[in-house]
């Protein structure tokens, strides 16, 4: 209990302190400001800036002490507003995030510039994207995002990566870290340097990392390559190409209801048991094979290999005139979940293509027998965005067009596999390899084609006033996109025909940013914009009821972000804080359409408000010592009923939207002394409700990582040798954190007629890294 108390009042306690310093830095000189932006940081953590939005990033000198094996989401759980969670602490078995009470499906995703979200549901994987040693930062506009974005599903704001550039020095770089639970990672980095007359420079790393499970069996494996290069045209002309690929080959960890981590223990998991086949058997009765009652680890994996290649080519046209051009293509395959299913053989000669074949070799159609089976997605994205920017006087002008195309292909093919657990294709690729329909044809469970073209038009106004004190941005976005439907007739039940279908979702967003400088030092900025979001292509996916297809009631959901915020830079202090509105509408869920009187899919279940403030600030204690903190305190509320049938409703109106803690804290403390650094953080999460009701809640916790690094001395050969230790949770924290990636899927009650109890991830327990690094 004194954990979970003491942190908040604690950040608190500092903040406010520091606040009440401002008093005496009013006549901070326009010298000292200068200095302070440059120091006053928390080492990375805070970086003061003249956004006219909510806006929170880290530095390369916070990304450098944090653990090689964390992926982006992780390095950003102590800025305000962020509750970032994952099954391991490394942060290989993946990550999500909620800002503001918003999931990663509506926060929009960048890397470069580049849009990293799904195109059909939104999601979005962490650990598919850029090692952490290649980030040069990683910000967050709360609430908002950036008119030129390219993103259509931007509720509640957005996240964006950029990669480091190459250095201008040849080196090569060498990185080895080694962990709790068998874990490694090899990190090898080539810069060139520059050369062709010193117009160019590239890098490009290649890393390998593993890891046990810390609970159960299994392991993840990841393989990562990223790429940068840059060629300098002509003073103000320039082109940078991109790429990276990443292959993650996961086994998943098992997430639990209360009652099974009551009954079974934190530690439980999925079961080592071999599934087992019974011997083949012509004739009745037939036979069924079940699943062990623990699944089996073997056959919960998560596999993905995905690739991004992307150019930006900036281009200055005249003295007051630029013009970008960014093309960029996405391209991933896999596969996650639980692979170990039951398929009926086809006995009946009305299903589709004669029904599965003999699966064992019988003689007979008559079993119902486990296969290795899992939903593929298959997923083709090029894209560009055009950017014309110009100097019109007091007017910085920008205007451009984003154009988005993506082909999402998702079947569900199932393969044998022997009495050990071997399957002949295990990432699901050969098609000779899979089963086969009575006709000859290849079972599919589901064959989908989602084609969704997204596009943008925008136009953006800055406009300096009072001698540059005051800055007011106007910004005007039309964002659409088309989903195209295609369902091949397939084994499932309301795929048994062709059809197609699709729709059309826009919507005009403006925004309005002020900033005004009260004196060098403080600043006031406001900001109120429209957001949106379409609804994912799962809306098309069950249409067919057996009769026809059934209608699409699904509008677009939106959101109006207000902030007010106040920022202050001094030599030894700096803060930033907002109060911050949300006023969403048509909010997605999955209920009865009262329309076509059908429950089951998600359908717009009405309107919610968030309301809130955020703190953080950086403050250099001593010249050795660097403190950094954040506050967030974020009230949801859901205003209306869910309706679950004809005449039934479900009481969510008042109530708290789930897995959105009233109460978010961090705080970090660094020290840095020569050849030395280290620092202790902790961030404490508050309580939350898990359902739509609020029948079921977990408690609060506090993590608390510690970190320590020292440069040892240069050789002829070790150019800049380092050793760094990470400990991950130091004092084995219990916490619990809800498996719901969106509202769509949260369980709607835990208790009574029709309660689901919902399901959590055990926090991983104490974990060391230790990483050796140098230069050659």
């Amino acid at each position: 209990m004194f954990r979970v108390r003491v942190l908040p009042a604690l950040v608190y306690g500092v903040l406010a302190g520091g606040f009440a310093a401002l008093a005496s830095a009013q006549d901070a000189s326009p010298s000292d400001v200068i200095e302070v932006r440059a120091s006053a940081d928390g080492e990375g953590l805070f970086h003061p800036d003249d956004s006219p939005v909510a806006h929170s990033s880290i530095g390369r000198a916070a990304i450098e002490q944090r653990s090689s094996l964390s992926n982006p989401f992780q390095l950003l759980d102590l800025l305000p507003g962020v509750n970032t969670f994952s099954p391991d602490a490394g942060g290989l078995f993946g990550s999500n995030l909620r800002v503001r009470g918003f999931s990663g499906e509506q926060l929009g995703v960048t890397l470069d510039g580049v849009p990293m979200n799904d195109p059909g549901n939104f999601a979005v994987y962490p650990h598919e994207m850029t090692d952490p040693e290649n980030l040069q930062e990683i910000f967050i506009n709360q609430g908002s995002s950036a008119t030129d974005s390219p993103i259509v599903n931007a509720l509640g704001g957005s996240v964006g990566m950029i990669t480091a550039p190459p250095a201008d020095q040849s080196r090569l770089r060498v990185q080895q870290t080694f962990g709790s639970y068998n874990a490694h990672k090899t990190f090898v980095r080539a810069d060139t340097g520059l050369f062709a007359d010193g117009r160019a420079k590239a890098f490009i790393s290649y890393s390998l990392a593993e890891a046990d499970k810390w609970k159960g069996d299994g392991q993840a494996r990841r393989e990562h390559v990223d790429f940068k290069g840059v060629l300098n045209l002509a003073p103000g002309n320039s082109v940078t190409a991109g790429f990276l690929w990443n292959r993650i080959d996961n086994h998943n960890l098992r997430s639990l209801t209360l009652a099974q981590i009551d009954s079974l223990g934190r530690n439980a998991d999925f079961g080592t048991t071999l599934p087992q086949h019974l011997p083949p058997v012509n004739g009745l009765p037939p036979q069924e094979e079940s699943a062990p009652s623990d699944g089996y680890y073997g056959f919960n994996k998560n596999r993905f290999e995905n690739s991004l290649a992307s150019l930006k080519g900036s281009f200055q046209l005249a003295p007051a005139l630029r013009l970008d051009v960014e093309p960029y293509f996405w391209y991933g395959r896999g596969y996650g979940g639980n692979q170990l299913r039951t398929l009926s053989e086809g006995l009946s000669g009305n299903a589709l293509h004669g029904g599965v074949a003999d699966i064992n070799g019988d003689g007979d159609r008559n079993d119902k027998l486990l296969v290795f089976s899992s939903d593929v997605i298959e997923t083709k994205r090029p894209g560009v965005t055009l950017r014309l920017s110009a100097q019109l006087n007091n007017h910085r002008l920008m205007s451009g067009y984003w154009y988005d195309r993506a082909r999402e292909r998702r079947t569900r093919p199932a393969m044998a596999f022997d009495s050990a657990g071997n399957v002949a294709d295990p990432w699901l690729k050969d098609s000779s390899d899979f089963l086969k329909n009575q006709d000859g044809s290849t079972y599919q469970g589901r064959d989908w084609l989602t084609v969704s073209t997204s596009q943008s038009v925008f136009l953006q106004d800055n406009i300096a006033l009072l001698d540059d004190r005051l800055n007011v941005q106007l910004g005007i976005r039309r964002l659409s996109i088309r989903r195209d439907f295609h369902n091949y007739a397939n084994a499932s039940s309301s795929g048994a025909v062709d059809y197609d279908t699709g729709g059309s979702f826009a919507k005009t967003l403006p925004s309005l940013s002020v900033l005004y400088k009260l004196d060098q030092a403080q600043q006031l900025f406001f900001n109120v914009a429209g957001n949106f979001s379409a609804p994912s292509y799962r809306i098309y996916s069950d249409l067919f009821n057996g009769s026809g297809l059934k209608p699409v009631n699904v509008t677009a959901e939106s959101s109006t972000n207000w902030d007010l915020g106040y920022r202050y830079a001094g030599e030894k202090f700096s803060a930033s804080g907002s109060l911050f509105f949300i006023d969403y509408r048509n909010r997605i869920a999955s209920s009865y359409d009262p329309v076509a009187g059908l429950p089951g899919t998600e359908y717009n279940v009405g309107d919610s408000t968030t309301r809130g403030v955020e703190v953080e600030s950086a403050w250099r204690v001593m010249p050795s010592w660097s403190l950094y903190g954040s506050l967030s305190y974020t009230r949801s509320r859901m205003n209306d009923d869910l309706r679950t049938a004809a005449s039934t409703w479900e009481a969510t109106a008042g109530k708290e939207f789930p897995d959105t803690p009233n109460w978010l804290a961090g705080i970090s403390l660094r020290y840095q002394q020569g050849p030395w650094t280290a620092g202790i953080s902790a961030k404490y999460t508050g309580a939350r409700y898990a359902t739509l009701v609020n029948d079921q809640s977990i408690g609060g916790f506090t993590l608390v990582n510690v970190d320590a690094s020292y440069r040892l001395p240069p050789t002829a050969f070790f150019r800049k040798p380092s050793l760094r230790l990470n400990i991950y949770n130091l004092f084995n924290t219990d916490a619990l954190y809800l498996n719901a990636s969106s509202g769509s899927t949260f369980t709607t009650r835990a208790e009574g007629a029709g309660g689901q109890s919902p399901v959590y991830y055990v926090g991983a327990p104490r974990t060391l890294g230790l990483t050796i690094a140098s230069d050659f």
